[in-house]
């Protein structure tokens, strides 16, 4: 059975910056996908906190998150996200980001790992949960 990453930051197609470790030959992109939950602007990069269980049912009082599923190809992928995204997993609690398996809000019924952010859940909402467009925006 396939193993999955969500990517809703600079891991994602068009969102990299220089320093952004390449994901090919250790991820393939299946396709776009939706998480249930806020984005949040941390700076030069995203952070993602979970909607509360039930929040967005049916997209109901939710918000969500625009994604990218990518199927994980090779086991050094979880080393190389890890380090990226300041993950420890002997150190969760001096990690800035978490790796979970959570559900997509979309495409229903897929469990995937998501990087969970332990950085204030009081900085600034993406607008729409998209981090590509909201970079293009702060850029442009």
């Amino acid at each position: 059975m396939a193993d999955y990453f969500a990517f809703y930051g600079t891991l994602m197609d068009g969102a990299a910056d220089v320093d952004t470790p390449l994901t090919e030959g250790l991820v393939q992109k299946v396709g776009p996908c939706r998480l249930a939950g806020t984005l949040r602007d941390h700076g030069a990069y995203p952070g993602y906190f979970p909607a509360q269980v039930g929040a967005a049912v049916g997209g109901i009082a939710g918000h969500f998150v625009v994604a990218e599923l990518h199927e994980i190809l090779r086991p050094e992928a979880f080393a190389v996200f890890d380090a990226w995204e300041n993950y420890d997993p002997a150190d969760e609690a001096g990690s800035m980001y978490l790796r979970r398996k959570l559900p997509l809000a979309e495409p229903a019924g897929i469990l995937a790992w998501v990087y969970v952010s332990q950085l204030p859940a009081s900085d600034p909402a993406v607008p729409g949960g998209d981090w590509r467009a909201h970079r293009a925006r702060s850029s442009g």
